[in-house]
C-alpha cells in the first residue's frame, strides 16, 4: 500500500470516530481529546529527550488530563491546580539535576501543548446559552474540525501537486505559498457551506474570522510542530498513524486553531 492510501485509509477510519464522538460529547468526547493530547504529549516528550531532556512524563501527562477535565467539570480546577503545585514544589527532587531547567519546561509545556490546547473543544461542546443548546454547540465543533482538517488535506495536496516556491525553507522545506493558498482556499469552501447548510447562527463576519484562524493560524501551528521537529533532527512524531506520523503530526493544526477559535467565539461573538 502506497503512503497516500495509507493516509487516505487512516483518515476515512479515524474521522467518523472523532465526529461520532463529538456528536455524544460529555466523557465520550472529553476522553477522546484527553487520548489525543496525552499521545502527542508523550510524544512531545520523547522529542525532547532526543534533545537531552528528561521530562516527568507522569507527571506532565496527570496535568495535561486534569487540565482537559476542568473543560467538561469546572469544579476540578482546584484538584489540578493542587497536582501543579505539588509538581512544581517538588521539581528539586524529581527532576534530575542534568538539564533541569529544560526538562523542568518542557514537562510543563507538554501539558499545555497539545492536550490543554486542545481542551478547548470541550469547552466549545458543553456551551450552553440561549443562543446555543447541545445541537449547535455540535455544529460549532464540525465547523473548527472540518475547517482545519479541510485546510491540512488541500495544502498538503496542492503543495504537493503544484508547489514550488517554499513558504519557509529553513522549518519545512516542503511547504509551499501554493500549499497554503489552497489551504485557505478549502478553509474558506468549506466554511462558506458549513455557513450556508448547518451553523446558520453564525454571522458571516464571524464565519469569515474563524475561516481566517482555521485556514491561516492552523498552518502556523503546523510549521511550529516542524520547528519542533527540527530543532530535535526528526521527520515525524512518531509511526502511529499510517500516512500520518505521529499524533502531533495530526493535531498540531487544531491546537493552535481550535483555542483561539473558542476564544474568538467567547469573547467578540458572544456565544460560548
Amino acid at each position: 500500500m502506497s503512503n497516500n492510501l495509507r493516509r487516505i485509509v487512516t483518515a476515512l477510519l479515524a474521522a467518523p470516530v472523532v465526529l461520532g464522538l463529538a456528536y455524544l460529547g460529555g466523557w465520550w468526547f472529553a476522553g477522546l481529546v484527553a487520548g489525543i493530547g496525552v499521545l502527542g504529549q508523550r510524544e512531545l516528550y520523547r522529542m525532547a529527550q532526543q534533545g537531552g531532556a528528561w521530562p516527568q512524563q507522569s507527571w506532565g501527562v496527570l496535568v495535561g488530563i486534569l487540565l482537559v477535565a476542568t473543560f467538561l467539570r469546572p469544579s476540578l480546577w482546584p484538584v489540578g491546580t493542587a497536582v501543579l503545585l505539588l509538581f512544581v514544589v517538588a521539581a528539586p527532587l524529581l527532576v534530575p539535576q542534568e538539564q533541569f531547567l529544560f526538562s523542568f519546561a518542557v514537562t510543563l509545556a507538554g501539558a499545555v501543548y497539545p492536550t490543554g490546547l486542545l481542551g478547548s473543544l470541550i469547552w466549545l461542546r458543553e456551551t450552553q446559552s440561549a443562543a446555543v443548546g447541545d445541537g449547535e454547540a455540535f455544529w460549532l465543533v464540525l465547523f473548527v474540525l472540518l475547517v482545519v482538517w479541510a485546510t491540512d488535506v488541500a495544502a498538503y495536496y496542492v503543495g504537493k501537486s503544484v508547489g514550488q516556491r517554499p513558504l519557509a525553507p529553513t522549518i519545512s522545506p516542503n511547504k509551499t505559498w501554493e500549499g497554503t493558498l489552497g489551504g485557505l482556499g478549502a478553509a474558506l469552501v468549506v466554511g462558506v457551506v458549513l455557513k450556508l447548510t448547518v451553523v446558520d447562527l453564525l454571522a458571516w463576519g464571524h464565519v469569515a474570522a474563524l475561516i481566517g484562524i482555521g485556514g491561516g493560524v492552523s498552518q502556523l501551528g503546523d510549521l511550529l510542530e516542524s520547528k519542533l521537529k527540527r530543532s530535535v533532527a526528526v521527520d515525524d512524531s512518531s509511526q502511529l498513524l499510517p500516512g500520518h506520523g505521529g499524533m502531533l503530526d495530526r493535531f498540531d493544526a487544531m491546537a493552535a486553531a481550535a483555542p483561539l477559535s473558542v476564544l474568538y467565539l467567547h469573547l467578540v461573538a458572544g456565544l460560548v
